[in-house]
């Protein structure tokens, strides 16, 4: 038996803010890359201590950006699915 308009469950925030979190993921992605590029760089170049360091810091804060981000994902994933399966006939 199909659920009257009512009784269905809007699942469209979810799904909003699962694609956000992938377009961050996405740009997290590209700026972890860039960095890594940019210390390899550093370090060919011989470029001083200091530079190499700060750049190795915004890589760690990258990286932990992307842990959120991840972490921020899997609750999105787990919301939207309790709802979509509490929701079903």
């Amino acid at each position: 038996m199909e659920r009257s308009k009512d009784e269905s469950v809007d699942i469209s925030d979810f799904e909003r803010r699962l694609d956000q979190n992938w377009n961050e993921r996405k740009h997290l992605a590209e700026i972890e890359f860039d960095l890594r590029g940019e210390i390899q760089s550093l370090v060919l170049q011989g470029a001083s201590l200091e530079r190499f360091q700060e750049a190795r810091a915004r890589e760690r804060e990258c990286r932990a950006a992307l842990a959120r981000n991840n972490d921020e994902s899997d609750s999105l994933i787990d919301g939207w699915a309790a709802v979509a399966f509490k929701a079903a006939p």
